[in-house]
């Protein structure tokens, strides 16, 4: 069974792309889903960050704020790095125990890795291909304000804080152009499928 890593930078449209590989039969790993479960109270990577951000970051319940921790980390490279540091293994081992338990199923195709940290995660290793998708730097800052209700500026300088789409293609196996609709991504999609079980 074949792992595939899918990335892109935020707002390239990685989910639209994951979620048609899930309708042809594709398991799905969503690291952003993970990432997101981790910094739980009580879940494995809510006490590191804690402990380096302080409580700031906290909801009145306890919680990590995800939008306060946000703000800090895509104005400060510094801390993004020590943020990525805290989640990444932990990312990586929910991976693996995602990996064991879809080839112990044995019913889907093939497995996706979607995260937008694919390469930084060191996920890499553990896939056959890397796709990655490309979309225009303006396109994807119009859509990260519709999604995130965030200004432009803001928009701006989260695709600044991330790789480059140069950088992405170092990788790259394949690369998916999302900047058209979604029928020329389908066809992409599916051609490339084709190609690969031949």
């Amino acid at each position: 069974m074949d792992i595939i890593g899918l990335t892109g930078g935020t707002g390239s449209g990685k989910s639209v792309v994951s979620k048609e590989l899930e309708k042809r039969n594709s398991f799905i790993i969503d690291c952003d889903k993970i990432a997101h479960r981790i910094i739980l109270k009580g879940e494995s990577a809510y006490n590191e960050i804690l402990g380096y951000f302080g409580e700031d970051i906290l909801d009145e319940n306890g919680e990590i704020t995800r939008k306060k921790l946000g703000q800090i980390v895509f104005l400060d490279k510094e801390k993004l790095k020590v943020l990525n540091k805290c989640t990444h293994k932990h990312i990586y081992n929910e991976v693996i125990k995602n990996i064991d338990e879809c080839k112990k199923k044995g019913t889907f195709d093939r497995i996706i890795i979607d995260a937008p940290l694919l390469i930084e995660g060191g996920l890499t290793d553990l896939c056959d291909t890397v796709w990655v998708v490309y979309c225009d730097e303006d396109t994807r800052a119009e859509r990260i304000v519709l999604r995130d209700n965030i200004l432009p500026e803001l928009a701006k300088r989260r695709i600044q804080s991330q790789k480059s789409f140069e950088e992405y293609k170092k990788v790259a196996d394949v690369i998916i152009d999302n900047s058209g609709d979604l029928d020329s991504l389908k066809k992409q999609i599916d051609n490339i499928l084709n190609s690969n079980e031949r």
